[in-house]
């Protein structure tokens, strides 16, 4: 919906914006924009050169930017452009946010994101902190020494701007990772990062909007941190659980009631999971981004195990479309704003490349130190060894000594002529951090929809909203553009491994890893209370069931018993996906 003007026109008439011709103009118009972004997109992934310099991301907002200037011009006063050219805050939190942030966590694999989840946690909980503190640090410093012009904003302000510009939008990097099948390792960084990134970022700003609110000083924000930690802790913990919670209760829920043999009424109770944790957690106070990022989580774990095959291939879809719908929208308005009238008179230029340069040093002093401590803490053993394969059709191997944190985490053998390098990880070998992969971390910091929309949302109290609106959504474009269309590049520059197979990669670094003590808990007291055993159907085809030992059929039912040892089996826990999905690397943005 539009920010539309609910008075009358002076008259007692009605305003057109807020008529139902005007409202069905809107929709028209905003749907039909819609639907060419996403002709252009499917035009876009046709033609990989393009796509390697253009992101999609970019393309939809030059749609938008485009669309934007023609209302902009054929309308250059009245209701009407406003009405086109602007969503309200609360539709892109309430409509747009949770299906993006669900998605994010219902296509996290557990295996290599709890693999990870040292760096990962670090990077997206203490990180997103660094970021947030150090950006409104660097800008208070210039802003008093009367640098950013005629923008004077109070460090409560600065704090909130910083908060919501460290949420990170990776999608379009992720895109080119996924095209380019890059080292799990360094994609599982970047994809888990950025969706705790952005619950970790909400939260802080919804923190530090309630400073805005009170007028809070440098001096008070300081005499406030203990409140502060106090709240962030309670509402991300709070949240976290609840999200947790509201998955696992989905699961007992479709255990109990089955619905199997009336799939629609199974798929549309499932679709709903998509928005009520969120809704909940907003009734009890809490961060319903948060909540609907664990929930996500947590009912492709234990809930999807008690649908039947076709619903939750159906199910995903819709996750699927849902979410890029949501994102391509949120990007599509970002472009019609652009000429908004709201937006002329807000371009404080000197604030803006202050901004920008903040939010690049910001990163680096989050990235970098986090990275650097982490792999210190990383213990490796000088007997130890590290594989590394041929990346040509005739592979073989080699082996060297590591000891500490070297630069690389393995090297080819000195005749190796083939393009690229696959790396079979060696214990905690594959935990290493290397410089190149520290750099494409830096590097795939973008900005995008959930920055936006968190600027689109900064407190009323402030008078400088409309600026930190056109700041956000300026660095959102230069990072989209810059950093996205250049991508492909850095992966080539830095030498990061493409080309990787997963398959390789996952039997040989997790088949016969020992579970750890939360697996065992996992499996002796919630996987049995929760996951319906007796009931799951798996319609494989026949080089899947080949690939579990079971009959030669095109649809096999698993019987109590053989189910109960697959429960055991981590790696038919985390490869029981539904068909179609390609990889580890198609997180729901297909190439």
């Amino acid at each position: 919906m539009a920010d539309y003007d609910e008075n009358d026109d002076g008259n007692g008439n009605e305003s057109w914006s807020t008529s139902e011709i005007g409202i069905s103009f809107y929709f028209f118009v905003f749907l039909s924009l819609l639907a060419l972004s996403l002709v252009l997109g499917n035009l876009l992934n046709s033609r990989p050169k393009l796509g390697s310099v253009l992101p999609e991301a970019g393309m939809t907002i030059l749609v938008g930017a485009v669309a934007g200037l023609f209302v902009h011009v054929a309308f250059r006063s009245g209701s009407v452009p406003d009405g086109l050219l602007s969503f309200s805050s609360e539709v892109l939190f309430v409509a747009l946010l949770p299906p993006i942030i669900f998605i994010s966590g219902y296509h996290i694999k557990p295996v290599l994101f709890f693999r990870h989840i040292k760096p990962i946690v670090l990077l997206s909980c203490l990180g997103t902190v660094i970021q947030s503190i150090a950006v409104a640090l660097i800008l208070y410093v210039v802003s008093i020494h009367g640098l950013t012009g005629n923008l004077k904003p109070s460090f409560s302000e600065l704090l909130t701007f910083g908060a919501l510009i460290s949420a990170t939008d990776t999608v379009s990097i992720l895109a080119i990772f996924q095209k380019k099948r890059v080292d799990p390792h360094l994609f599982y960084l970047v994809f888990g990062e950025s969706a705790l990134n952005d619950a970790v970022a909400l939260v802080l700003f919804r923190t530090f909007s309630n400073f805005v609110e009170n007028n809070h000083n440098i001096f008070n924000v300081a005499v406030d941190l203990i409140a502060l930690v106090l709240d962030f802790t309670y509402t991300f913990a709070g949240s976290f659980v609840l999200g947790i919670l509201c998955g696992v209760g989905v699961g007992v829920l479709l255990k109990k009631v089955n619905m199997k043999k009336t799939a629609l009424y199974e798929l549309c109770l499932y679709v709903l999971v998509m928005y009520l944790p969120y809704f909940l957690a907003t009734i009890l106070h809490l961060s319903g981004i948060v909540t609907i990022l664990f929930t996500g989580i947590s009912a492709k774990r234990y809930a999807a195990q008690n649908l039947s095959r076709s619903t939750e291939i159906k199910a995903d879809s819709l996750f699927r479309a849902t979410a890029h719908l949501a994102e391509t929208a949120i990007f599509l308005e970002l472009g019609l704003s652009l000429f908004n009238h709201a937006t002329f008179g807000n371009f404080y230029w000197e604030f803006i490349l202050w901004a920008l340069l903040a939010c690049l040093g910001a990163r680096a002093l989050a990235v970098y130190p986090i990275v650097f401590g982490y792999n210190k803490s990383l213990k490796l053993s000088k007997e130890d060894t590290v594989i590394t394969r041929k990346g040509s059709r005739d592979s073989h191997f080699s082996e060297r000594p590591i000891s500490g944190c070297e630069k690389s985490i393995a090297s080819p053998s000195s005749d190796d002529t083939s393009e690229h390098t696959l790396f079979t990880p060696n214990r905690s070998k594959d935990k290493v951090i290397n410089w190149g992969k520290t750099h494409m971390m830096w590097f795939s910091g973008l900005r995008g929809a959930v920055a936006y929309a968190c600027a689109h949302n900064f407190p009323e109290s402030s008078e400088n909203g409309s600026a930190f609106m056109v700041t956000t959504s300026i660095i959102i474009l230069v990072t989209v553009f810059l950093f996205g269309g250049t991508a492909d590049f850095m992966l080539e520059l830095l030498g990061i491994p493409t080309n990787v197979d997963e398959e390789e990669y996952m039997q040989e670094k997790y088949d016969d890893r020992e579970p750890g003590k939360l697996e065992r808990f996992e499996k002796a007291f919630i996987l049995p209370y929760v996951t319906d055993i007796s009931n799951i159907e798996c319609d494989l085809p026949v080089d899947e069931v080949d690939h579990f030992a079971l009959p030669r059929d095109d649809s096999v039912r698993l019987d109590l018993s053989a189910m109960n040892n697959r429960l055991s089996d981590r790696h038919f826990i985390e490869t029981h996906e539904p068909t179609g999905w390609k990889s580890i690397y198609d997180y729901g943005y297909q190439a």
